[in-house]
This record gives structure tokens, sequence and C-alpha cells, in this order.
């Protein structure tokens, strides 16, 4: 019997991890790693018999590889908390491990839902995606650094792509969309600062009517409507926001660092002047 642990990352999301915990059930192994969470997350995670890593993970790579560490399993397999695996992919991804097929790693298609509506097309990876690496033998994913959303690198062999989608759940409505958007250009803006790679505004503008194409023609955003038009929007407006916002994370930064001068000045000039005095 091949083992296998599922690793699942919260951040302050007890509404949604019971409903993606106990769909792990098919699992010999589930590892929750709480970052910095102060609602009943943890809790929910033993409720399941989970192991808990609990601490303080600023990068997504550093949440990740904890999960994996901690993991005993020769296979990983990655879960959102909005992420709900059926019964039918379920069982497909034990039967992938114990024929003992020839890959190292796999993908699992995605099925995108804004409240009971399937939206198929127009993901681009800045609200979500349509499929991910996300079954794997361990050791062989590494993320770069970043808070959200960073690009991976798999080793060994690829077994393709599952039959199988992931459900995942977005949100009620077009509003949880923009909740999304929000942190998600909230913490890209922190990337963007520590990095220096600061895209000018014309720039900005530039990717975000790529973006908008991308999602909403070659993507097919046009075939699911109003949502689709949606996605196709926000993902659009994103590299804008990210830009307004990396400003505002640097002119914080700097006013941050001035007042941390200005408030040592004063006790080394005191210093100096009691030195000077004797």
């Amino acid at each position: 019997m091949v083992k296998l642990s599922a690793v699942v990352c919260v951040q302050n999301q007890e509404a949604q991890l019971s409903d993606c915990l106990r769909k792990l059930s098919f699992c010999d192994e589930i590892v929750v790693v709480a970052d910095r969470c102060t609602d009943r997350s943890q809790e929910i995670a033993r409720r399941y018999g989970a192991i808990v890593i609990d601490g303080i993970f600023p990068l997504e790579s550093h949440r990740r590889m904890a999960g994996v560490e901690a993991s005993s399993s020769e296979w990983v397999l990655e879960v959102e908390p909005e992420d709900r695996i059926d019964a039918a992919l379920a069982w497909e991804i034990r039967a992938v491990l114990q024929m003992r097929r020839a890959g190292d790693w796999y993908e699992l298609p995605i099925d995108n839902y804004i409240g009971e509506s399937l939206v198929r097309n127009g993901w681009t990876g800045v609200l979500s995606a349509r499929r991910e690496p996300r079954l794997y033998k361990r050791g062989l994913k590494s993320w770069d650094a970043g808070r959200v959303r960073t690009p991976v690198a798999m080793a060994g062999q690829s077994g393709g792509a599952l039959t199988g989608a992931i459900r995942r759940l977005l949100g009620r409505d077009v509003g949880s969309l923009m909740e999304r958007l929000n942190r998600f250009t909230a913490l890209r803006a922190e990337d963007v600062v520590d990095t220096g790679r600061t895209a000018g505004l014309a720039m900005s503008l530039g990717q975000g009517i790529g973006e908008l194409a991308r999602s909403y023609l070659v993507q097919g955003g046009w075939r699911e409507g109003r949502l689709g038009l949606m996605a196709g929007l926000l993902s659009g407006m994103s590299p804008l926001i990210v830009h307004l916002r990396a400003r505002d994370v640097a002119d914080g930064r700097r006013l941050a660092a001035e007042q941390a001068i200005e408030t040592t000045q004063p006790a080394t000039l005191r210093r100096v002047a009691g030195l000077s005095g004797r």
C-alpha cells in the first residue's frame, strides 16, 4: 500500500476547513500548517486527526515546505482550504498510486465554482488556475520565494494530468472574487517591493490589457457570460492595483524607517553629550 499525506495550509479559514478535511479521509495522513491563525483552525484540524504545524510563515514556500517536511508518506497531495476532493477523484488518486505508473508527479484539473456556477474558462492564475501539479513524491517540488501564488519547479518525470478535478469553491458571488483579488494584490505588492522590480505605470497598464485579453479571449472567458467577463476584468486590473499598492507599501516602509531613526537619534545624542561632559 503506497502511503499518501495530504498537506493543507490555512490562514484563518475555519469556515472552509472542516468540509475540506472531511473529504480527505482517503489519505493515510493529514498535515495542517496553521499560519498565524487566530481562529479555530487548529482545533478543527485536530478534530480530524491532523498533524498541526502552528507558526509564522511569511512566505508561501515556508508554509508548504513545513507541511511537506512534517509528512511521513512517500506521496504528497496538496490541498487548499477551499478545495474539495470528491469520491471519484479520491478513487482515481489511489488507483494511480497503487498501479505504480511511471510518473513522479501529476497535475490535477481544477473546477472553479462561484456560488453554484461552474466557471471553466477565463482563469489566468491571478484568481485561480485551471490545473496545478498537486500530487507528487516528497522532495520533487520547490517554490520560488514569495507570499502568494509563486512559481514552482518540479523534478522527476511528469505523469500528465488526472481525469477527475478538484472542486474549488471561490466564494458565494462576484464580491468573493473581489475579496480574493484584494488579498492577492496586497501580498503581491509586498513581494514587488521586496524584490525591487517595480513596474512603471505605463508598463502596468500594458500588463493589465494583456491579462484581460488572455483571460477573456485566449482562456475563453467569453464563454462564461458575466462571470467570465468579471474574471477577465479583475485579472486585467491586478497589475495596476499591484503597482499602486506597491507604491503605498514602499512609502509606508520609508516613513517607518524615518520614524525609527528619529526615535533613536535623541537617545544617541544624549549618550554622546553625557560622554562629552565627563
